[in-house]
């Protein structure tokens, strides 16, 4: 009898989803430990290689079965320097790290960052964020955090909830809604504003922040740049620090995180508030990002930050044109090399209001389909106005995710 095969496209996401479909059909623990490094492909970039190096990284990838694109002009040595593509399984980059170790120039030194990167594409990077007292489990599921602007000129809310009792009440609401963390901001960053005076942060911020840790043990956190403000927030309940200069506008502002053992998060913006929209422009968008936080990353250990304090943020909207805005949304995945939590903040951002044709009051369908599409690309947090609408975007596509039929 002849018989009847029928193929189909497996979609393996994960190593995760490789080991369930492999244990679906019977195969032995030792062949899926053996088998589940060869069912994904990964691609690496490495930039400014001199030739020889192209050279050896093309020639080892290829005995090794895996592949390196590189300028076709570097055969030739008409260019001193390329980029470089890497593309193999992780079994196959694995051995070339190991490989590196024996070679010339500087490929000793790429072959420890290539193991750094597949450890932590390993599964390796944080599930648990520390914030004082609070451990927020972000494997569990992604956390919404919700947006408190105590501003008179924020884009969306500004003079929403400028007095302390209509923000504590805008407060637990959210609470009530499903949020998981109370983001408090005393000035706008939308862009073209310039900062307030120190004092005015502090009367709008501090007296909020004590009221709402007076009725909700939760953890709060406070959108500043500034060192005083982090300081005065934290001593009146607030548990993390946001950023969104990543402490270079004020480098006091990570001692203060560290002394308090808060959280914090590290975001990436190009230029300034006031200067963020002229005319952004990258050479190599998710490079560049993922170097600045990365470098971010370090300076905050160093100024005494534990690693596991640390969330970054690639700044929808801040210093990004539209179409850089939904490139870091498909390229989320990217981040994943710095093994940290990622927060993502769409809501009612400007590129959904260009690319919907809508004014700000009319930025929901587009805000739940951006969050949860990050948290679908890898964000654990996804920074919100309106909570209760994300929370059940979130959950769904959580479902999702995890379904195992």
């Amino acid at each position: 009898m002849t018989e009847v095969l029928s193929p189909r496209v497996l979609l393996v996401n994960s190593p995760d989803d490789a080991v369930r479909e492999m244990r679906k059909i019977g195969v032995s623990e030792g062949g899926i430990r053996a088998m589940t490094g060869k069912t994904q492909t990964i691609t690496i970039k490495v930039a400014g290689a001199c030739c020889p190096s192209a050279h050896v990284l093309k020639e080892q990838m290829l005995s090794l079965g895996g592949d390196a694109a590189v300028a076709r002009d570097v055969i030739t040595h008409k260019v001193e320097t390329t980029d470089i593509i890497l593309i193999g399984t992780h079994t196959q980059l694995s051995h070339l790290a190991e490989k590196l170790s024996y070679q010339p120039f500087g490929l000793p030194a790429l072959g420890e960052e290539l193991g750094k990167i597949l450890e932590t594409l390993s599964g390796k990077t944080s599930t648990v964020w520390r914030a004082r007292d609070h451990a927020i489990d972000l494997g569990e599921r992604a956390r919404v955090m919700g947006i408190l602007n105590v501003t008179p000129d924020s884009f969306s809310d500004g003079g929403h909830h400028l007095r302390p009792t209509a923000a504590l009440d805008r407060a637990l609401e959210m609470v009530g809604e499903g949020a998981d963390i109370i983001d408090v901001g005393g000035q706008s960053s939308r862009p073209g504003s310039e900062p307030i005076p120190e004092k005015d942060e502090l009367e709008r911020v501090v007296p909020v922040v004590a009221r709402i840790h007076e009725e909700w043990d939760g953890p709060i956190s406070v959108d500043t740049w500034r060192a005083a403000v982090a300081e005065q927030a934290i001593a009146a309940g607030a548990s993390i620090v946001n950023d969104i200069t990543a402490f270079t506008a004020e480098p006091d502002t990570a001692a203060v995180t560290a002394r308090h053992d808060a959280g914090c998060v590290l975001m990436h913006m190009q230029g300034t508030p006031a200067t963020m929209q002229d005319e952004p422009t990258y050479d190599d968008l998710m490079g560049e990002i993922t170097l600045f936080l990365r470098r971010a990353v370090e300076a905050a250990v160093a100024a005494g930050i534990a690693g596991d304090a640390i969330v970054v943020d690639p700044g929808i909207g801040f210093g990004k044109t539209v179409e850089h805005n939904l490139a870091i949304l498909r390229q989320l995945p990217e981040l994943s090399v710095l093994g940290k939590p990622i927060l993502v903040g769409p809501s009612r951002k400007g590129f959904i209001g260009k690319v919907l044709d809508l004014p700000v009051d009319e930025r929901l369908e587009g805000t739940l389909a951006a969050a949860a599409y990050a948290v679908a690309q890898g964000a654990r947090i996804v920074r919100v106005h309106d909570v209760r609408a994300v929370v059940r975007a979130v959950r769904m596509v959580e479902a999702c995710l995890s379904s195992t039929a």
